[in-house]
Order: C-alpha cells, then structure tokens, then sequence
C-alpha cells in the first residue's frame, strides 16, 4: 500500500476512494502547515496538492510518483523540479469547467446590471425613489461583443454561454481555431481585442508570458463603457494599473473572483462601486467538488497502479 498525502482537507475526499492505500489528510476544510508537511511527505507515493508545493516541499518526498493538483491551474507546483525529480504532475481541468464559466457570466451579468447596487437600493431606499421608468438604466450583453482571452475549456464554454446570450464573440489564442470560426467567432490579436470587446473575460494559465499580461498600456485599450473579468488568476492583470483604470473610468468595471496575493485582498477595491468581488468562488459548488476529489483521486490510482494519466502537465516524465 502506498501513502498519498492530501495538503487540505478538501470536501467530499473519502478514504474509500483510495483505497487500500492509506489517505493522510488535516481535518476538514484545514491544511497542512509546512511543519506538518514536513512530517508526512518523506515516506508519500503521491500528493494531491491544495495550494504551493515548492521546489523545497517536492525534494522532502523521495517516494513521490505523483503530484495531482486540485483543479486547472497548476502555477502553485513547482512542475520544474517535480520534472527533475521524476515526478509527474497532473490537473484536473474538466471538473472546474462548468462551474467556472457559470461564475464568470454571472460577474458579467452583475455587472452590466449592476446587480449588488439594485439590491442595496432595494434593502435601503424608499420604492417612490426607485420605480421610476427610465431611472438607473443599465447594459443590455445581447449584441454585445465578448472578448475572450484564452478559448480552453473555461474560455469555450464562455463563449457558447455569450453567444447564447446574443454576444458576438472575439478570441485570443495561440492560434486560429477553425472549430470556433465554423461558428463565427472571430480570432484577434490581444490589442485589438482589447480595442473591440465590450467585455473582455480572461481564461489563459498564469506564466511566465502571461504574468502581468493586462498593464496599464493594454487596460488603456479598452474601451471606457467596457468590463473586465478575471475568474483565472490575480497576476495575469497588474493590479495598481486595474485600480487606476476603475478609479479614473478608464474603463466601466471589473468582476473578479482573484487575486494576485491571496487570501489577502487589496482594500483599495472595496470602495469602489464598479466592482464585484467574489473569493475564487469559481469551482466551489457541491457538484464539482464532488467530481474533484473523485478526478483527483483516479489520477493518482492510475500512477501508483502504473497506468497513463490523461492529464500530465509534463508528459516527458514517464513512471
């Protein structure tokens, strides 16, 4: 029997899922510190990885066959010296599609609605102040233009989503996809996206290309009545450069459920009526947990049983 060692105590994760190897896992919804990392990773045949494994954490685990991590992206794993070490390092990308993508059209339907403020009214303000025809009116996304950066698995079903919605769909990608244009989407440089899209919805991994990705210059792009959302990660957007932008009305607003230095978020934003904020809410349904810890957990039998693994981030690595 192999240990695999679980650095949060996620929800859904049953022993039985492993079994007949041994799960180490903190209590529910608690994690490991890195004392206590340190104590259980040097005998562990396999890591599903909540939060940062360095370079460190992955040497103290000489047994280690696998690193699994909890969801798409896997900027938190070192995946260098994980390679260099022999080890291989999967994600479980398709169980967070869905609900990720429902989140981010819920931002930008908060947004465009201003959904928090019409509520606030309503809890705060007298009906004869509100109910006035003409009053307060917002954006309508049908005939909008959505800009999508980065059209993966998140990115695509956005865009279905807008479509649906009666949005004209722009993309950013590594290349044109003829699948996408059979639809009618159109493939754009990043800046002229930017310069086009009424909505701009980020879905590329976080490097070191893509690191700061929207600066001042890029946010400077977009049009004033636009809105930015970010359901992917903090750092591909500089965040002084997003607060100057919201500040000024550079551009109309921002939905964004991360953050370049979390848990922690910026207080500068918290004052500001043109945005939402959400704590990386974007996989945190029951359903999709659910399907996580059962995705995750199949990677990690497949290694220790010797069998492929679909969803290897360094494929080069071979048990």
């Amino acid at each position: 029997m192999a240990k695999v060692v679980v650095t949060y105590g996620i929800p859904y994760l049953e022993e039985s899922m492993i079994a007949p190897h041994t799960l180490v896992a903190p209590p529910p919804l608690r994690a490991f510190d890195r004392a206590a990392l340190a104590r259980v990773l040097p005998d562990a045949a396999a890591v599903l990885a909540c939060g940062r494994l360095d370079e460190d954490l992955i040497r103290l685990a000489p047994k280690l066959q696998i690193i699994v991590s909890y969801g798409a992206g896997y900027d938190a794993i070192d995946v260098a010296a994980a390679t260099r070490q022999g080890v291989q390092v999967a994600n479980i990308p398709d169980t967070v599609t869905a609900s990720t993508a429902e989140l981010t059209v819920a931002l930008m339907l908060a947004l465009a609605r201003d959904l928090p403020g019409l509520n606030a009214d309503v809890r705060t303000r007298p009906g004869s102040d509100l109910f006035v025809l003409g009053q307060g009116m917002h954006v309508c996304l049908s005939g909008a233009a959505l800009g999508v950066v980065g059209m993966g698995r998140i990115g695509t079903r956005v865009a279905d989503v807008g479509r649906a919605l009666g949005m004209r769909i722009l993309y950013t990608a590594h290349a044109p996809k003829p699948q996408r244009e059979a639809l009618g989407d159109r493939f754009l440089p990043l800046d002229d996206l930017l310069r086009q899209s009424d909505v701009v919805t980020l879905h590329c991994p976080l490097t070191a290309q893509t690191r700061g990705l929207l600066d001042a210059r890029r946010l400077a792009l977009m049009k004033p009545t636009a809105y930015l959302i970010n359901t992917a990660r903090g750092a591909l957007v500089v965040e002084e450069a997003l607060l100057d932008a919201l500040k000024t009305g550079r551009i109309a607003g921002a939905g964004l459920d991360v953050y370049p230095d979390e848990p922690n978020v910026n207080p500068a934003f918290f004052g500001l009526s043109n945005v939402v904020l959400t704590p990386h809410a974007g996989s945190n349904t029951h359903s999709t947990r659910r399907a996580m810890a059962a995705a995750a957990m199949d990677c990690i039998r497949r290694a220790l049983e010797g069998r492929e693994v679909a969803t290897l981030v360094n494929p080069e690595v071979r048990l």
